[in-house]
């Protein structure tokens, strides 16, 4: 597997600082992201960095992931007229960047 941004780098590309969200649980993020980013695309199998779009589609990823521990249940507040609107499953802008690399799964 490729290897990992900085934490530090991720840490500035979300604006996210280090009071709500230490550097364990940021670096347990980025494995998870990177790990499913891996099954989702073909990535270098070598310990080299990320192409850059995939280290910017792994930032928005760990973006999305942080965001969402705020919304534990997917729900995003209510609307009088329309209900709850549901956290989006996927993300444009990911599958853009990610879109030339992505496996194709058949059966």
């Amino acid at each position: 597997m490729a290897l990992p941004p900085a934490t530090s780098d991720v840490r500035a590309w979300i604006n996210v600082p280090a009071s709500l969200v230490p550097d364990p649980m940021l670096e347990g993020v980025i494995a998870a992201e990177m790990e499913i980013q891996a099954t989702a695309c073909t990535v270098a199998a070598d310990p080299e960095p990320l192409g850059p779009a995939h280290t910017q589609a792994l930032y928005r990823r760990c973006a999305r992931h942080i965001a969402a521990r705020g919304v534990p249940l997917g729900m995003l507040g209510a609307d009088t007229e329309y209900g709850p609107a549901r956290l989006a499953r996927w993300d444009a802008e990911v599958e853009r960047l990610e879109g030339p690399s992505r496996k194709f799964v058949f059966g």
